[in-house]
């Protein structure tokens, strides 16, 4: 692509004979992308997440069957996601939520240092996550693989369980009865390095229910 001036700033332009094969093209209504943005990099998500199936990327609502795919993927609470939890938005929010909880996971542990955490499974996220799980992740959780599909559930139940592990022990360390419980993935200062990893290796099956319930106390959050 090669960049073009114009009254409303620079525009990388390009030839559709030169784009490559592998992109998909996605037309955004009016050129305004802050108004389909939720949408699109909820549809990204899904499709990288292997709960799109084989169908292509658009700016379309995701079908019923791939929104039970996503919620029975990552464990999360039936009621949560059932009925009205299914509207664009709710979904949506939940989806772009998930991936935000797995940046910044990956921001506390030195993997992901972004200039926000937009909620989109970027190809940075995704290299990020892999280098997790090869340095950190294979050494503390039983079975976990690098070689797993992209945002695997045992591996993203496996991050956000060791922060919240690593957070707990922390504040059993530091033997104060007035410790303030903050939202450990809201405060990402927290000194891991300090106090080292848990050494008691944990089960990333065990930690499904663990990490959803937390991203339902999330949403919740955000609705009320």
């Amino acid at each position: 692509a090669k960049p073009k001036e114009t009254p409303y700033g620079t525009v990388l332009v390009t030839s559709l004979a030169q784009f490559r094969s592998d992109f998909t093209i996605v037309q955004i209504p009016d050129g305004n992308l802050e108004s389909v943005r939720s949408q699109l990099y909820t549809n990204i998500n899904l499709l990288r997440m292997g709960c799109s199936g084989r169908s292509g990327l658009t700016l379309e609502e995701p079908s019923d069957a791939t929104k039970d795919r996503f919620t029975s993927t990552y464990f999360l609470p039936d009621n949560h996601l059932s009925g009205g939890g299914k509207t664009p938005s709710m979904f949506n929010d939940t989806v772009l939520e998930l991936v935000k909880l797995v940046q910044v996971s990956l921001h506390i542990f030195g993997y992901y240092k972004p200039s926000s955490f937009d909620g989109l499974l970027c190809d940075f996220t995704v290299e990020a996550l892999r280098l997790w799980v090869k340095e950190i992740g294979e050494q503390l959780v039983e079975g976990l693989d690098s070689m797993e599909r992209t945002a695997d559930p045992s591996t993203v139940a496996s991050l956000l369980s060791l922060v919240l592990a690593v957070r707990n022990r922390l504040v059993g360390l530091s033997g104060s009865t007035n410790v303030r419980h903050l939202d450990r993935f809201s405060s990402v200062q927290l000194t891991l390095y300090s106090s080292g990893y848990p050494k008691r290796s944990i089960s990333a099956s065990s930690s499904f229910y663990s990490s959803s319930s937390y991203i339902y106390y999330r949403q919740q959050c955000h609705t009320t």
